[in-house]
């Protein structure tokens, strides 16, 4: 449902089959900009499925080259999407997507550090919507220094200033984080109930091939041998399989080369005050 054609430049299509009545898109990632991975598509099955639950004003935390923010505004009843980026050159590109794909009045790219932009301007635009926005997306990547969950923390954390009592948060957290990791979510972070899955994949492999996602692995470990929280793998393609941590899959993987298997997720976060 998703098409890479190799122009130089990364295009992806997102065609009608998955948008379901948004319209075909297009994306266009230049060299050196974040293109399309399994967690992004999650994410764009996750705006389609809950579409009906997206309306008003939106964010897309970490909005990349804009290809979230850019399906969310195809939605008739999203009035506009305000992508935060810290890469200026995704916002170049997002930019350009967005006039690609005719919904260049429905969002607004800021270049930002997480909620806060560092044009003084836009800080005061962004901060004129707290307490007005409808519903934020998210496909954070894996945070450093800690046990790569932090930027998820960052995102719900800071969407309570901004979010509207019945606001929705939809989080790419995939299945190797734990499900005690996302009930810590809605436990730490007062004001939100976890609503469920949104989109899932079917159990695929963690691409050890993929340097980030070998560095991602080998920090998981690291987390569980210092007493962090566990990490979640399948042994195999089949739920049957078992489950395995972070330190047996590294160790596997070592020894072995067998890879592990997770789900890409998105999950689903509704702010109900507090």
């Amino acid at each position: 449902m998703i098409r890479e054609i190799d122009t130089g430049n990364t295009e992806s299509v997102l065609d009608e089959t998955l948008t379901r009545g948004l319209g075909s898109l297009c994306f266009f990632h230049p060299a050196g900009t974040f293109s399309v991975t399994p967690a992004s598509d999650i994410l764009f099955r996750a705006i389609v499925e809950k579409k009906d639950a997206l309306h008003g004003i939106g964010i897309d935390w970490g909005s990349g080259v804009g290809c979230q923010a850019i399906l969310a505004a195809r939605i008739p009843a999203v009035k506009t999407v305000y992508g935060l980026e810290i890469s200026e050159k995704n916002i170049q590109a997002a930019i350009q997507n967005a006039k690609e794909n005719k919904v260049e009045r429905k969002v607004r790219f800021i270049l930002s550090d997480s909620y806060d932009p560092y044009c003084e301007i836009e800080k005061r635009e962004v901060s004129a919507l707290k307490g007005k926005v409808d519903f934020i997306v998210s496909n954070p990547p894996s945070s450093e220094g800690d046990d790569g969950f932090g930027f998820r923390r960052i995102v719900l954390n800071g969407a309570r200033e901004f979010l509207k009592r019945n606001g929705v948060v939809l989080l790419n957290v995939s299945f190797q984080y734990g499900a005690e990791r996302v009930r810590s979510l809605v436990e730490r972070i007062p004001g939100f109930q976890h609503l469920g899955v949104a989109a899932s994949t079917q159990i695929v492999p963690f691409d050890l091939s993929r340097p980030d996602l070998l560095t991602c692995l080998k920090n998981y470990a690291k987390e569980e041998q210092n007493g962090g929280m566990k990490y979640t793998f399948y042994l195999g393609q089949n739920e049957e399989d078992g489950i395995s941590n972070a330190c047996r899959a590294l160790r596997d993987y070592e020894d072995s080369g067998a890879i592990p298997y997770t789900k890409w997720q998105t999950q689903m976060f509704e702010y109900i005050g507090g």
